[in-house]
C-alpha cells in the first residue's frame, strides 16, 4: 500500500507541476515594427498609438466609447476572448468493458475506482490542458471457474497423468496478488459550453501515456511432489507497461459560487494492456508448462462526481482599432491650352505651330504631359504623339503637315499624366492651312459645303430628365439641323466653356463624334456649327448653337433641348 500511495502521489504531483499557469504562458516575441508611441488610460479606456499611425482603444467592462469615434469608416471592432484557468477533480466508479461478448475470461475484471485531476487554460470557449490520474479494477472470483485457464490446465494435466486422479479442484491453492491498475498523464483540447448563468457542459479530449499493470493471480498444488507441474497457471503484469491511450470526459456542472462548480462526470478510456502467462499451453500439442507474453485491448468507462475551481480570470475586452487613413487618391488635373484656337495659316506658309499649355495641378513637378496630334479627316489615330515634362512643344522636322492647294485642318489634345498611371481629361484645340487662292472664274465643278463644329462638354443631366419616360417610336429619334442654318438665340447658360472636340464635317447634323469618348453618365452638352467659305476656309455666316442630351447607353438617340421661353 505504501508503494501504491507513493505512485499515486508522484503522478498527481507531476500533473500539477506541468499544469501550472507558468507552463502555459505564451512566449513573447519581439517585433521591430510597428512600435508603440504612447499608451494612455483614461476613464476605463486605454488608447495605444503605434508608429504606423494605427490607434487601438481597449475598453474595460462597464465603459463605452462616444459615438464620434464610430464616424470614421476605418474602425474595426473586435472582442478579446475571456481567459481563465480551471482545475477539475473527478472521482467515482471505474467500469471495465469486456472484450468477450459474454464476459471477460482473460483477466476477469470487475468495477473499481478512479480519481482524475485536470488543469486547463481557456480562451473563450476553447482551451487546452493536461490530465493526470489513477484507476483500478478488481478481480472477480470466477477466475476459478470452468472458463478460466486454471480449471482447463488442471483437467488437462489430470488426463495426461501428470496429476493423480485423486486430486480435485478443492485441493488447489489460489492466490490473488494484485488488481488491475492504470496511471496516466495526457494532454489535449477542451470545450466549455455555458447552458445558462449557472449550468454548463465541459468536454475534455485527452491523449497521451498510460502506465498499465495487469492483475496477478494463479493456482498451484499444495506440495512440490510434482516438480514443475506444481504450478497450474499464473497471470502476471508485463515488464513493459507504458502504452498510448486516450480519454474522453464530459462534465455537467452547476456553479455553486463565483469560482466553484459541482456536477456529474462520465468519461471513457481505451488503451492496450500487456501481460504474461505461465502454465500449460494446449495449443502447442504438448503438456509443457511455458511462459509467454501477450497483449489485449482494454477499455471502459467511469462515472462519478466532478468538482472544478476557476482562477486567474481575465474578462473579455472590446478592442476598437482605428486604422491609418488610406493614402490620398492620385488626381490628375486637365491642363489649359494657351494660344489662339482655330488659327489658320496662309497658303504655302513655312510657319510651324508651337503648342503651349499651363498646368492646373497644385504639384506640377509631379506631372508629365501626353500630346497627341490628329488630322481632321475623321480618323481617330494620332499622326504624332509625345510625352514631355515641358509646358510647350514644337513639332520635329520629320512631322510634315500638308500645306497644299486644298484647306487642311488639324486638332490636338494635351493630357496630364501622374505616376504614369493616372490620366486627366484632354483639352483640345484646332488649327489649319488655307487653300490655294483661285481666280474668280465660273467653275462647272459644284462645290461641297463644309462646316466647322465644336462640342462643349457637359454637365450631368438632372435626375428628373433621366427618369422621364419616353414614347416608343419606330426609328431612333435623331435631331437634325435644317439645311438652311438659322441662328438660334443663345441658351440661358452654355453647358461649359470647355471645348471637348473640334473638327470639320460636310454634315452639319448634330451627331456624337466617333473618336470622342462617351461620358460615363447621361449629360448635357453644347454643339456649335458654322459654315466655312470654300475659297479661303474662313468661317462665314451665322453661328448655330444647340444644347443636347446624350445617354452613353444609347448614344445614337440624341435629343435637342429647346430654349427656355422668356417670361412675360
Amino acid at each position: 500500500m505504501q508503494n501504491k500511495s507513493a505512485q499515486i502521489g508522484l503522478g498527481l504531483l507531476t500533473c500539477l507541476a506541468l499544469s501550472s499557469p507558468s507552463f502555459a504562458q505564451d512566449s513573447k516575441t519581439s517585433s521591430t515594427k510597428p512600435t508603440i508611441v504612447s499608451t494612455i488610460t483614461d476613464n476605463g479606456i486605454t488608447t495605444t498609438t503605434y508608429s504606423n499611425g494605427q490607434i487601438v482603444k481597449t475598453v474595460a467592462d462597464g465603459y463605452y466609447l462616444d459615438s464620434a469615434f464610430y464616424k470614421n469608416s476605418n474602425v474595426l471592432k473586435t472582442t478579446a476572448a475571456k481567459k481563465y484557468w480551471r482545475i477539475t477533480d473527478r472521482v467515482g466508479v471505474a467500469i471495465p468493458v469486456n472484450t468477450d461478448s459474454r464476459k471477460d475470461v482473460t483477466m476477469f475484471l470487475k468495477p473499481g475506482v478512479y480519481n482524475t485531476l485536470s488543469v486547463t487554460h481557456y480562451w473563450g470557449f476553447i482551451g487546452i490542458g493536461i490530465t493526470g490520474g489513477y484507476q483500478n479494477f478488481q478481480i472477480g472470483d470466477d477466475y476459478k471457474g470452468s472458463e478460466g485457464r486454471i480449471y482447463q490446465n488442471f483437467e488437462t494435466l489430470k488426463l495426461s497423468g501428470k496429476i493423480p486422479n485423486t486430486l480435485t479442484q478443492s485441493d488447489l491453492l489460489y492466490d490473488k496478488v494484485a488488481n488491475y491498475e492504470d496511471f496516466y498523464l495526457m494532454i489535449g483540447p477542451s470545450i466549455d459550453i455555458p447552458l445558462g448563468k449557472k449550468l454548463g457542459v465541459n468536454l475534455d479530449a485527452r491523449g497521451g501515456l498510460m502506465n498499465t499493470s495487469a492483475p496477478r493471480f494463479g493456482a498451484y498444488l499444495p506440495d512440490g511432489s510434482q516438480g514443475a507441474q506444481s504450478l497450474i497457471f499464473r497471470l502476471n503484469s508485463s515488464a513493459s507497461k507504458n502504452r498510448l491511450g486516450a480519454i474522453l470526459a464530459i462534465d455537467l456542472t452547476y456553479k455553486v459560487s463565483k469560482t466553484w462548480s459541482l456536477g456529474a462526470n462520465v468519461q471513457g478510456f481505451i488503451t492496450e494492456t500487456p501481460f504474461t502467462t505461465t502454465g500449460l499451453d494446449p495449443t502447442t500439442g504438448t503438456n509443457m508448462t511455458i511462459t509467454k507474453e501477450d497483449m489485449r485491448t482494454n477499455g471502459g468507462y467511469n462515472v462519478g462526481l466532478a468538482l472544478s475551481h476557476t482562477f486567474g480570470e481575465d474578462k473579455a475586452k472590446t478592442v476598437y482599432t482605428l486604422l491609418p487613413p488610406p493614402p490620398a487618391p492620385i488626381v490628375a488635373y486637365a491642363p489649359t491650352l494657351l494660344g489662339e484656337n482655330g488659327k489658320m495659316y496662309d497658303y504655302k506658309s513655312s510657319e510651324k505651330p508651337v503648342f503651349k499649355w499651363k498646368s492646373n495641378s497644385p504639384n506640377p513637378e509631379q506631372e508629365e504631359y501626353l500630346f497627341k496630334l490628329y488630322k481632321a479627316d475623321g480618323s481617330d489615330t494620332p499622326i504624332y504623339q509625345q510625352t514631355t515634362k515641358n509646358s510647350s512643344l514644337t513639332l520635329p522636322d520629320n512631322v510634315a503637315l500638308v500645306n497644299g492647294d486644298e484647306c487642311n485642318f488639324y486638332y490636338y489634345s494635351v493630357q496630364s499624366v501622374v505616376q504614369n498611371k493616372v490620366f486627366s481629361e484632354a483639352d483640345a484645340a484646332s488649327f489649319g492651312y488655307k487653300a490655294k487662292p483661285v481666280a474668280m472664274i465660273a467653275s462647272s465643278k459644284p462645290t461641297t459645303d463644309q462646316y466647322m463644329f465644336k462640342v462643349f462638354g457637359g454637365t450631368t443631366a438632372p435626375s428628373k430628365m433621366k427618369a422621364k419616360p419616353r414614347r416608343k417610336v419606330t426609328k431612333p429619334a435623331v435631331a437634325t439641323v435644317p439645311k438652311k442654318l438659322v441662328p438660334r438665340k443663345k441658351s440661358t447658360k452654355p453647358a461649359s466653356n470647355y471645348v471637348n472636340y473640334e473638327n470639320v464635317t460636310e454634315n452639319p447634323k448634330v451627331k456624337w463624334p466617333d473618336d470622342l469618348p462617351l461620358p460615363k453618365n447621361p449629360s448635357i452638352y453644347e454643339y456649335e456649327v458654322q459654315r466655312l467659305n470654300p475659297g479661303d476656309c474662313k468661317p462665314v455666316g451665322p453661328v448655330a448653337k444647340y444644347r443636347f442630351y446624350i445617354d452613353p447607353k444609347n448614344p445614337d438617340d440624341i435629343r435637342i433641348l429647346p430654349d427656355k421661353p422668356k417670361k412675360k
